[in-house]
C-alpha cells in the first residue's frame, strides 16, 4: 500500500508542477483558475493533467485581460434580484461542451476544499481540536469552516472577474453559488474519509503524515468530486451559478 500511496501521491505533485510550469506562457483569462488547476493537479494527477492540456489549458492567441461586456440574464434566472451587466472573458466565452463546462464549474469550487484540507489537516497534526470528545469531528468541522471560507473567496474572484457587481453583492452571490457545491464535495469527502478512519484502518490507524494519509485523501477528492459534480448540473440548470 505504502508504494502505491508514494507512487500517486508524487504523481499529484508532479502534475501540479507541470501545471505550474506551463501557467505562466498559458495564463488563465479568469485569474483565479490558474490556482485552481494546480490545486487539481495535486490530487487529480495526471488525470488533471488530461483535463488541464485536453479542455482546460488557455489559448496562446487569447488576450488574457480582454473582457468582453454583455447583460446578464433576467433576474428570474439569476438570483441578484435586478439585471447586472457582465464581464466576461474572451476565451470564457469561446463554446465548449457542456459537460466540461460542468466539470470546470465542479473543479473550481474543490480548489477550495482541497487548499483548506492542505492548511487544516497540517494545522491538526499540531493542534489537534475535538468536538464532543471526537476529534475527528472536530478536524472536519475546522477543514468545512475552512474550505467554506476558501471556496466562497474563490467563487467571488471568479464572479468579480466577469461580472460587474458590487463587493457585498458578489459576496453573497458567491455564497448561494457555492455553498451547496462546496458542502457536496466535503460530504463526499468525509464518508470517504469515515470508510478509512473507522474501516480500513481501524486497528492500525493512520498517521497523516504518512503516504497513505495523504493517497486516501486524493482519493477523498475523487469521491468529493462526484458528488459535488450532479449539485453543479442542477446549480449551473437553475441559474444559481454561472457554468464555466
Amino acid at each position: 500500500m505504502n508504494t502505491i500511496a508514494v507512487f500517486f501521491v508524487c504523481s499529484g505533485i508532479v502534475s501540479a508542477l507541470v501545471i505550474a510550469s506551463d501557467l505562466p506562457r498559458r495564463k488563465q483569462s479568469m485569474k483565479i483558475m490558474n490556482s485552481v488547476w494546480i490545486l487539481t493537479g495535486l490530487w487529480g494527477g495526471f488525470i488533471a493533467l488530461w483535463a488541464y492540456f485536453r479542455f482546460g489549458r488557455a489559448k496562446r492567441s487569447a488576450p488574457v485581460a480582454a473582457p468582453m461586456r454583455m447583460e446578464a440574464p433576467d433576474a428570474g434566472s439569476m438570483p441578484m434580484g435586478n439585471k447586472a451587466e457582465t464581464r466576461m472573458p474572451m476565451d470564457m466565452g469561446r463554446d465548449r461542451p457542456k459537460w466540461q463546462s460542468v466539470v470546470l464549474s465542479t473543479l473550481h469550487c474543490g480548489a477550495g476544499c482541497t487548499l483548506a484540507d492542505l492548511i487544516g489537516e497540517s494545522f491538526l497534526y499540531f493542534v489537534p481540536v475535538a468536538i464532543g470528545g471526537s476529534a475527528v469531528v472536530g478536524g472536519w468541522a475546522l477543514d468545512y469552516a475552512l474550505a467554506l471560507c476558501i471556496g466562497v473567496y474563490f467563487q467571488y474572484a471568479a464572479i468579480r472577474s466577469m461580472q460587474m457587481l458590487p463587493r457585498k453583492q458578489a459576496v453573497v452571490h458567491a455564497l448561494k453559488a457555492d455553498f451547496l457545491s462546496l458542502t457536496a464535495w466535503q460530504t463526499g469527502m468525509y464518508a470517504w474519509m469515515a470508510v478509512v478512519i473507522w474501516v480500513l484502518f481501524r486497528e492500525t490507524g493512520l498517521s497523516k503524515m504518512s503516504w497513505t494519509f495523504w493517497f486516501m485523501m486524493q482519493t477523498a477528492m475523487f469521491v468529493g468530486f462526484l458528488a459535488a459534480l450532479p449539485m453543479n448540473v442542477w446549480l449551473i440548470r437553475k441559474g444559481v451559478k454561472k457554468g464555466m
